[in-house]
């Protein structure tokens, strides 16, 4: 039996769900001419903008309910996702996120404080970045599906395909904490209480590096980059495989946040959102110490020729790296 005192979607039918949705997004850029809900299609004046870039680059990302939304998860943190997601390939390209759209599959019976709750996780992560909604879609489906598209400017940018060997292998932040809130949910392990509270972080409401990545790319010493939303070792396969390098690491160097994060979960799992990349072999000491002083990041590798694979190097021994982690199908 309903809750009377909850009101749902089909209620307000497709018009006034269109309302109540775009009303959350007016546009505050004065580039966007036409925003949310106002037209077929959003409107966005280049000359207003005055980005001074030379590309644009666009990014689409899909989150849903049966694969993307562990337990415990709100609808707040369900749309801050659905952002964070395209905003992570953005900063992978070393760009500067500027618009973005959202396609929804909404069961009906979902409640309007779900609703209103979604789109505020949305509208706050947009806005973390200063990025403007400016429009999408929304249909009746079997579950809940996001499909967000992010629009951003760049004047050169960083792809996979460019690492040469001998360039330094870095990484940002810590890696594993995603998959430590996920063996939280799922499988109860046990963690101290900062690091669950980390992990949970890290897995219901990822954090795009957006700034880093325009730190790095600006430095002119970068020379490819990945997100690592997948995992490490399968984000390393593919630099590996655009750059036709291979890697070599070393585990002491893989950052994690505390010594309770198995080494494991930092390789092979997903979730984190970290940025993989490769610095050119030539950069001076003083430039690496300026670019980390900027950014939080470690250096955990070199690239190798293609043949040497990607392994582990202790001393005179190498340990090949499985290429395994999250994938969809």
């Amino acid at each position: 039996m309903r809750n009377s005192h909850k009101h749902f979607i089909e209620e307000l039918g497709e018009v006034g769900l269109i309302e109540r949705i775009t009303r959350r997004f007016k546009a505050s850029n004065e580039a966007v001419t036409v925003g949310a809900g106002e037209d077929d299609c959003a409107v966005i004046d280049l000359r207003s903008a005055k980005t001074g870039y030379h590309y644009l680059v666009v990014t689409t990302d899909t989150v849903q309910s049966s694969t993307h939304f562990p337990s415990g998860i709100s609808p707040f943190q369900m749309g801050w996702s659905a952002v964070a997601v395209n905003l992570s390939d953005i900063a992978a390209m070393g760009a500067h996120p500027f618009a973005f759209v959202i396609a929804m599959g909404i069961p009906e019976h979902t409640d309007t404080d779900f609703l209103d709750a979604l789109m505020a996780g949305i509208e706050a992560c947009a806005s973390a970045y200063n990025v403007v909604v400016v429009g999408g879609d929304v249909t009746k489906s079997k579950e809940l599906i996001l499909t967000g598209t992010c629009f951003g400017f760049v004047s050169k940018p960083v792809k996979r395909s460019t690492a040469k060997v001998g360039d330094l292998l870095g990484v940002t932040g810590r890696l594993g904490n995603a998959a430590v809130g996920l063996k939280i949910i799922e499988e109860g392990m046990n963690f101290s209480d900062d690091l669950k509270v980390a992990a949970k972080r890290a897995l219901f409401q990822p954090i795009a590096r957006v700034k880093e990545g325009i730190i790095l790319a600006d430095s002119g010493m970068v020379t490819s980059m990945i997100d690592i939303s997948d995992g490490l070792a399968l984000s390393l396969a593919e630099l590996g495989r655009r750059s036709h390098v291979g890697f070599e690491l070393y585990k002491e160097k893989v950052p994690v946040s505390s010594n309770e994060v198995p080494l494991e979960l930092a390789i092979y799992y997903g979730g984190d959102y970290e940025l993989l990349f490769t610095l050119d072999a030539g950069i001076s000491e003083a430039d690496l110490k300026r670019l980390q002083d900027e950014v939080d990041m470690s250096i955990i590798g070199r690239a190798m020729p293609q043949e040497a694979g990607i392994y582990f190097r202790e001393g005179t021994s190498r340990e090949a790296i499985a290429i395994k982690g999250y994938q969809h199908f």
